[in-house]
């Protein structure tokens, strides 16, 4: 039994360099700050997603190296359900490197490993089906394909999120199966060519049936279905790691939306836990629980209760049949 959320995508073994410049070619420099932690964009959605309350499993592959069995722990420890984590023998864990400066410029450098198997791979569908939601984090061309058949005959709900390499995505397919799209600034202009203005974000939002959440960094965040506009800006905190923030984000705006059907007060959420995470070093350090965010909100005079009655009221809603597809996005396909 999965619960309520599945995430499919890359664990890595996150290498983080702090450096006062980037390097040139052939140069050797020192750190001023380094540190190995673990992430990869859906572990970090699955752990805080589980950080918040919500039964989460993650699909995902591993090397059969120490650093594969420590994720794994790392994982099951966060309360992430990993019975459909795939180890694979004679291959690496992934490895981002991750440098920086203060300034903001980067350099980083991925060795896929194990992750380069994960599109190949037959996950046992029947483990999904009780889901109510499928969360996508990255590209993956075949895989999302047969995630869409799915999560479109079974009435989940289903969410992507691209990231940096989804330019090989085929969105004129892809568009009109998705029912939440989390793009970046950066994102939403290479993907679509669109500009995060409001009559232009709301078109392109009817030309599918779901949501739209751009996020816009240190200016906070957009959502919306093309008729709902919502924006949200940021929490002031004190910054220490931005890695991972919006894997974070995504997973905040997901476990509040799936239990308002409220696009502002989901957008809130997304952003109180993004500020949150980033108060720590590592993609997963900091990340918060549900009441951790939820007296950040508070301190903002935002209340969040109606997400927080659902928590509480869990134990009542045992054995019930699971909710499907929101009656919001049903009726945004209709009018589609």
């Amino acid at each position: 039994m999965p619960g309520e959320v599945v995430a499919i995508g890359r664990i890595n073994v996150d290498i983080d360099m702090q450096v006062g410049k980037l390097p040139n070619v052939n140069e050797h420099i020192i750190s001023e700050h380094g540190r190995i932690a673990f992430g990869g964009s859906a572990s970090n959605f699955a752990t805080q997603s589980s950080r918040l309350g919500v039964k989460t499993m993650l699909v995902s592959c591993v090397g059969d190296d120490a650093y594969g069995q420590l994720a794994v722990k790392s994982l099951t420890q966060a309360g992430v359900d990993t019975s459909c984590l795939l180890v694979l023998e004679n291959q690496p864990t992934g490895i981002f490197v991750h440098t920086h400066d203060a300034n903001g410029n980067r350099m980083d450098v991925v060795e896929p490993g194990a992750n380069r198997f994960l599109e190949k791979r037959v996950f046992e569908e029947e483990k999904l089906l009780d889901a109510k939601l499928v969360h996508v984090a990255g590209s993956f061309p075949m895989l999302f394909d047969r995630v869409a058949e799915i999560t479109t005959s079974y009435g989940m709900v289903l969410s992507l999120d691209p990231g940096r390499a989804g330019l090989q995505l085929d969105y004129e397919n892809i568009l009109k199966r998705i029912d939440l799209l989390f793009v970046n600034q950066a994102e939403l202009k290479e993907y679509f060519k669109v500009n995060p203005t409001e009559t232009s974000l709301r078109n392109f939002a009817k030309t599918f049936p779901g949501i739209v959440i751009v996020k816009l960094g240190e200016k906070g965040a957009i959502a919306t279905d093309g008729f709902d506009y919502c924006t949200s800006e940021v929490f002031e905190v004190p910054v220490t790691d931005t890695l991972g923030a919006g894997d974070a984000f995504a997973a905040g705006f997901v476990t509040a939306w799936m239990r308002s059907e409220r696009i502002e007060q989901a957008l809130h959420v997304a952003n109180a836990v993004a500020a949150l995470t980033i108060t720590k070093e590592g993609a997963q350090n900091g990340q918060p629980s549900l009441e951790e965010t939820a007296r950040l909100l508070r301190r903002h005079q935002i209340a969040i209760d109606p997400v927080l009655k659902t928590f509480k009221g869990r134990s009542k809603a045992k054995g019930r049949s699971k909710v499907k597809k929101s009656s919001k996005l049903k009726k945004k396909r209709r009018s589609n």
